[in-house]
């Protein structure tokens, strides 16, 4: 049996090919390391609008790191802003088990002390991994919702910037 990255595919059994979404869908989850109590509050923190402050701080760390944490922040940022989007009512193409799979992995790697605690070497590895999964199994949706914000979303952000001078 050979494993390959996200972008290879892996042999199983006698010469069969596995794509990568197959082998990220059958691989255990880590997410039974997030409680309820870390779920509900991270929900009831986006419904207000927002991300917690000690997430919001994770991922200004990651987004200073090397390339591996700003895959992770970047991600973590759309997630974050397509479960916003639904909270607010604006992106409708979310079920619930989609809103819930997402929730999870935002817990996930909001949680320091997970599978692999955070400040071990490679201690990230796994947050990655699950951010991955999620791209694979949501691909679809999360393309969708990149279309959606760049027809509802961007122009707006674009008309509250006002006019831009040429100096």
């Amino acid at each position: 049996m050979k494993t390959c990255t996200v972008a290879m595919c892996a042999e199983s059994g006698e010469g069969r090919r596995q794509s990568p979404a197959f082998i990220l869908a059958t691989r255990p989850a880590l997410l039974h390391w997030i409680n309820d109590h870390e779920l509900e509050e991270l929900r009831e923190t986006l419904a207000r609008g927002n991300l917690p402050a000690d997430f919001l701080w994770k991922l200004k760390r990651l987004a200073g790191g090397d390339l591996n944490h700003r895959f992770i922040e970047r991600n973590c940022r759309q997630f974050a802003a397509l479960l916003l989007a639904t909270e607010a009512g604006e992106f409708r193409d979310l079920s619930p088990a989609e809103r819930d799979r997402l929730l999870r992995v935002l817990a996930y790697v909001r949680k320091e002390d997970d599978a692999r605690p955070d400040t071990a070497p490679e201690g990230l590895t796994d947050d990655q991994q699950e951010v991955r999964a999620v791209l694979v199994e949501l691909g679809g949706l999360l393309t969708a919702f990149k279309s959606w914000r760049l027809r509802h979303q961007v122009p707006g952000m674009w008309d509250e910037a006002g006019p831009q001078s040429e100096d």
